[in-house]
Order: C-alpha cells, then structure tokens, then sequence
C-alpha cells in the first residue's frame, strides 16, 4: 500500500468504533498492534457470544473484524445475529480457515473481506481502506439523506401552512356569503313580526283581542321566531370548529345545509329536487361534511349566473350500488369546459373570473371526501355536471 493511500487511511479511519472479535491471545495482540496505529476506538471480545453484547451495548459501532472458529458461539453465528440487527454494517472475517463452506456463509451473510491468517500487511491495509471508504461514504450519504428529508419535510410544511391559508380563506370567503344569506333569510320573518306588532295597536283599538287572538299571535311569531333561530344554530354549528367524530344521517346534513342557504336558493331562483330513496349513515363530523356539499351548491349557482340560466334545477340522489353509497349533485347549468374537469379538484384551480374564485374549495371539498375514505369524482351530463361522491 502506498505511503499516500496509508495516509489517508489513518486520517479516514482515526474517528471509527471497530469491534475485534478473537479468542486467540496471541494473534489479538499481534493484530492489534496494527490496528491502534488505525483506530483510537476498538471494543475487543475473546468469543463471538461476548461480541454480540458488545455489539449490542454499543449499536453505533462502525465496523466488525471477527475470527470464525471460536468457544461458546462462533463467528458465523455471531454474524447472523448482528445481520438480524443492521444488515449494512461491514463485517470483515480473518481466518486460518480457507475450505469452500466457509466461504459460502460468509458471502451468504454479506462479509466486506475474508483475511487468511497469517495476515499479510499489504492485504490488510487494502481491505481495510475499501472499507474505511465504504463507512465514510454511507456516514456522509446518510447526512445528505437528512439533509435532504428535512428539507423535504420543511417544504411541505411550508405548502401545507399555504394550503391552510388558503383553506382559511376560503372558508372566511363562504362565511361572508352565509351572513348576506342569513340576512336575507331573516328579512322576511322579521317584517312578519313587526306587521303583526303594527297591527297588535289597531286591533287593540277594534276590541279584537282576545284570549284566542292572542294565542294565534304568540303562535306565528314564535314560528318566526323559530325559523330564525334555527338558522342562526345551523350558521354557528357550521363554523364551529368541531371535530368530534359521531354518526350522522347523509339526508339531514344535506338538509341543514340547503336550510343554511334556503334564501340564497329562493333568491337566484334555483329549484331543489331531492331524492333520499337510500339514504345511508355515516361516521364523522357534520359539519365538515357540510363545507363539501356547501362548495358544490356554490359552484352551481355561480355556474346558472354567469351563464344567465333561465330554468335552473339542482338535483340531489342518494343511491346505492355494488356495495357502494353514492350522493350525486347534479345541476343544468352548461357543465365544465374538457380541458378543466380533470384538474378541478387540485388546488388555485378554477373556472370563474378573476378575482371571484380562490380555487380551493372543490380541492377542500375532495381532501374532505378522502378524510371519510370515499373518492369525489365530476363528470359533465347533458346540460350540465354531475359531482360524485362515493364511500363503501
């Protein structure tokens, strides 16, 4: 070995943890003695049970240097065990022994070099610098595996915060619309109320209150009273933020949510035709299940507006079929254009005009759907498009 190769084994190797393995007194001093001019760290066992503690006790050992015939486990027995343990750690064999069986187990457990005794210097040196060279190649990929895993791992939580800007956003965007809703919703029942206020003076002054009057009285303003109020619980138990995992029937979550947006439906003339022949249960959270149907609704009636549908009909089936459960909300309002449908549910992806669409709530809607473990799918029918969401 050349006085430069040597060089740069001592200076490759002098940071290394090397187990010796060798029940031979006199060929371990021998062999040590060249190896402390190597290595500054080396853990010594007399058998290869002994070297499997000390293995075991020290896992960050670099490399192995083992005899095979020895008392109490052998070295090939203790090389399957160390295998079972790390099967990249480099393991060199020095042996007496040259038959062919030998051999075989060893290259069978992966050995990085197999040494004849008596050792010659030259051979030594070389084998030990290919491995010196192996370790220190795998110590500086792992570090630029790391490296490169946490860079990875910092990029997508950097997405994934991005994602949940826009997410939020996006949900602030539907928010804003449900309030304008809710104050149409209200209108009417607060104008009911306060004719039937005005009305109370002059009925008074015409002696027409009495007990049964006053019972009709109380009656239509708490049915007022109670549509208003059972908006306002649906528009606070939307924007909960709760994640309570319980069963719920699909019917009455469609339900809540047409019952959110009823004044939006009624003023852009959209008529609702439902069809709950199979209805099914699911287990989750309502409300998130709401934000996917709420999305779809959205989409729909800006569709109708922007293509200036006269006749608009929103149609809402639950079925069932080959062991799967289906909701399917289709609309007539033009469909998707073909170059767009297959990227609709990816994210910043929309059909609207700029500036009136952040393209993230078909993507919220789909991350939803694989949240319950069911895929939604779109595909344009006569005059329109379907959207599919299907669970076993």
């Amino acid at each position: 070995m050349s006085d430069y190769n040597l060089k740069n084994l001592l200076e490759s190797a002098n940071n290394l943890k090397i187990l010796y393995v060798e029940d031979d007194k006199d060929v371990m001093v021998e062999t040590l003695q060249t190896l402390e001019n190597i290595f500054n760290n080396i853990l010594l066992a007399k058998n290869g049970q002994e070297g499997l503690e000390v293995y075991q006790q020290n896992p960050d050992i670099d490399f192995v240097l083992t005899d095979i015939t020895m008392p109490v486990m052998n070295g090939i027995e203790m090389i399957s065990h160390i295998r079972q343990y790390n099967k990249e750690i480099p393991i060199l064999v020095i042996s007496a022994y040259s038959d062919v069986p030998y051999f075989l187990d060893t290259i069978r457990l992966g050995i990085d070099g197999y040494i004849l005794k008596p050792i010659e210097s030259s051979q030594f040196f070389a084998i030990l610098a290919k491995v010196v060279d192996k370790i220190n190649l795998q110590k500086e990929n792992n570090i630029y595996k790391h490296k490169l895993e946490q860079r990875v791992q910092e990029e997508i939580e950097n997405r994934q915060y991005q994602e949940k800007i826009l997410i939020q956003q996006s949900k602030l965007a539907a928010m804003g619309e449900m309030i304008d809703a809710i104050a149409h919703q209200w209108k009417q029942p607060i104008n009911i109320i306060a004719m039937n206020i005005d009305m109370l003076h002059y009925d008074y002054e015409d002696n027409l209150i009495d007990k049964e009057y006053l019972e009709n009285f109380t009656t239509k303003l708490q049915s007022q009273i109670k549509h208003m109020v059972n908006t306002l619980d649906e528009f606070r138990s939307f924007f909960r933020p709760n994640k309570t995992q319980t069963k719920f029937i699909l019917s009455s979550v469609i339900d809540g949510t047409l019952l959110l947006i009823k004044d939006d439906l009624i003023r852009n003339k959209i008529q609702v035709i439902k069809n709950y022949e199979n209805d099914f249960e699911m287990v989750g959270c309502e409300n998130e299940f709401k934000h996917l149907i709420l999305n779809i609704f959205s989409n729909a009636r800006d569709a109708f507006n922007e293509r200036n549908i006269q006749n608009r009909v929103l149609n809402i089936d639950l079925t069932k079929s080959d062991g799967l459960s289906f909701l399917e909300i289709s609309d007539n309002a033009g469909g998707i254009p073909d170059d767009i449908i297959g990227t609709i549910f990816k994210p910043n992806v929309t059909t609207k005009e700029e500036g009136k669409g952040t393209g993230m709530g078909l993507y919220i809607s789909t991350q939803i759907a694989h949240k319950y473990g069911g895929e939604l799918y779109a595909n344009n029918i006569p005059d329109g498009v379907k959207f599919t969401f299907a669970i076993k």
